[in-house]
């Protein structure tokens, strides 16, 4: 129903119309138009999104066209105090993780533009897949962590001793930037420094002061301000920021550096400063470490000439001990033999050779260090790392070609086919380009530019996580398993070296 309007405001309308017509020149000219807002420069390199590991700098830019423009930077939409040209670097810390960044551009017309927002995504580790003995983990650039293969230790940390034949996410109270794979047992170092371990524990490798194996991972009491983690078959090694070093877990050769066979079921120091090392390797009896002018250091059991000295019925050695002289970039160990990266870029080898895994042409244990074949690396080849296995090697080029050598009796060589006779020189990997790689008991791993990973070898209890328990002799690619890429896009830095003197942290 439309209502009359009272002669009253009828009144009132005209009279205020009237006086509109009057101050308009009594509407017999044109009117003039109200204002209209300014349009802003227009973007012609708006931000982009960026990732950076902490510590790291990134740097959020524009450009528009024109000159003389203002600009004011934003995160979560709120003014950055300072913030002010056309481009604002920042140091990547973990409060920025997923923070949105956008900036303002004012034109000197009084034109304002504003970007869309773009976030900052922030990197905790290096990707990496980690072979244990018979179980494997994975690290993904945000710091989670994966597992699959054998549990019957509770190595997975699933809440339960069931194997898993896919990766699976094992839940930690927070992003991991490290871990390491064992015998039977995992260790993971997070971003906070604590360190969890989980897994079997009869020789006190969980480091929790008693021998009860775990299921679940649990932070090592006493360890804090953590910057690098390492283990061997049954024992650990943990670098702090102030520059002390840990060993905890199995000493039954003197393999923990104490100067006895005593087990230790908490983290012990040893009288080293992190700064002086290069490199750290722990094998399944022995230990290994490279000093910054590379020197090569060891301790723990020489029976089969693990650490390149000759034979002697009194094999062990319970404190750090030179073992060579300058030369040494890196070592690696695994089983019951060492590897060797030299500063000239060769490869050495020493201990256990019943498979030919030292590459050195023969299937005989060295009691000192033998130049190991490089054959199945394409001519001309850097080669970056020497990954040592149970029983088989793996050679990792820097432009990512990789080659093996020695037991391939479940394919774990990846060259097509399990054999029965073992390969005494390094053969290339057809079709395989690697950005790092691992090896098991009888399993190989490889994580690719892409960051998706492949494995090859043994695959009992799905120890290459690829949902079956059937053996490959080729590099298989692992279902549904990406290391990245990162929600930005961005693409992932390369990894680092696996040194402990070289950690970013």
């Amino acid at each position: 129903m439309i209502r009359s309007v009272p002669a009253s405001l009828r009144l009132c309308f005209a009279s205020a119309a009237l006086a509109l017509a009057l101050a308009c020149g009594g509407g017999s000219g044109s009117s003039t138009p109200p204002p209209t807002s300014i349009a802003g420069p227009r973007l012609t390199t708006p931000p982009s999104a960026q990732a950076g590991y902490r510590g790291d700098v990134v740097t959020f830019r524009v450009a528009a066209e024109g000159t003389g423009h203002s600009y004011q930077w934003f995160r979560n939409g709120t003014a950055i105090a300072g913030a002010a040209t056309d481009s604002y670097a920042l140091p990547v810390q973990a409060a920025d993780d997923q923070a949105r960044y956008s900036v303002r551009v004012t034109a000197s017309t009084g034109g304002v533009t504003t970007s869309p927002e773009v976030l900052l995504d922030v990197l905790y580790a290096d990707p990496a897949v980690v072979a244990g003995h018979d179980h494997a983990l994975a690290i993904t650039t945000k710091g989670r962590v994966y597992a699959w293969g054998v549990g019957g230790n509770g190595q997975l940390g699933l809440g339960d001793y069931q194997a898993r034949m896919a990766p699976t996410a094992v839940p930690l109270p927070g992003p991991a930037v490290q871990v390491a794979a064992g015998w039977g047992h995992s260790v993971a170092l997070l971003a906070d420094g604590r360190v969890f371990s989980w897994g079997a524990n009869t020789s006190g490798q969980l480091g929790n002061g008693t021998t009860t194996m775990s299921n679940s991972p649990a932070a090592v009491p006493g360890l804090a301000s953590v910057v690098y983690i390492t283990c061997g078959y049954n024992h650990n090694l943990a670098a702090k920021a102030d520059q002390s070093v840990w060993m905890w877990g199995y000493n039954s050769h003197g393999q923990l550096g104490q100067g006895d066979k005593t087990n230790r079921l908490s983290p012990v120091s040893i009288p080293v400063a992190a700064s002086q090392v290069a490199d750290v390797a722990l094998g399944e009896l022995h230990t290994l470490m490279v000093d910054t002018s590379n020197n090569l250091y060891g301790f723990g059991d020489n029976g089969y000439g693990q650490l390149g000295l000759p034979y002697s019925p009194t094999a062990e050695y319970l404190t750090i001990t030179q073992l060579q002289s300058g030369g040494v970039k890196a070592a690696r160990a695994f089983s019951l033999y060492s590897v060797l990266l030299g500063t000239d870029g060769l490869p050495y080898g020493s201990g256990e050779n019943g498979y030919g895994q030292l590459g050195d042409g023969s299937q005989v244990t060295r009691y000192g260090w033998v130049p190991m074949s490089t054959a199945g690396l394409p001519s001309g080849t850097t080669l970056d790392r020497v990954v040592p296995g149970q029983y088989h090697t793996l050679f990792l080029g820097g432009q990512g070609a990789v080659a093996s050598v020695g037991y391939n009796w479940y394919g774990q060589l990846g060259l097509g086919s399990a054999t029965t006779t073992s390969t005494t020189a390094s053969q290339a990997i057809a079709g395989l380009t690697a950005l790092q790689a691992s090896s098991g008991y009888c399993s190989s791993y490889a994580l690719l530019p892409d960051l998706t990973v492949k494995a090859w070898g043994y695959n009992n209890n799905g120890r290459l996580g690829d949902g079956t328990a059937t053996d490959r002799p080729s590099p298989t690619t692992i279902p549904g398993l990406s290391l990245g890429p990162i929600p930005t896009g961005v693409p992932v830095p390369p990894p680092r070296s696996e040194g402990l003197g070289v950690t970013r942290l």
